[in-house]
């Protein structure tokens, strides 16, 4: 019984070592810890554009349409298709 706890010890002594060793391995990488400028400023041009985005986007819907445009909406698409000739003649009838 103590040559398997013997062995066991040892298995366990070699994972500690590698275990060890990668973090020496670890310690011993050039990670940046601050990010360069140009990530920085990609970041500060990427969050402006999305403002102005969004910001468009509310801007459109919470503008007024005029008139003329609520008018072209609420006629179908099938009316505005209409030759040229049919168009005169409701124009005229009107």
């Amino acid at each position: 019984m103590s040559m398997l706890a013997g062995e066991i010890n040892n298995q366990i002594s070699a994972g500690r070592k590698t275990i060890e060793h990668s973090f020496g391995e670890m310690k011993d990488l050039d990670i940046r810890k601050v990010p360069p400028p140009t990530l920085v400023a990609a970041g500060f041009v990427t969050a402006i554009v999305a403002v102005g985005i969004v910001g468009w986007m509310v801007y459109r819907t919470r503008r007024r349409r005029t008139l003329v445009e609520r008018l072209q909406s609420a006629i179908p698409d099938s009316v505005r298709d209409l030759p040229q000739g049919v168009r005169a003649q409701v124009k005229r009838a009107l």
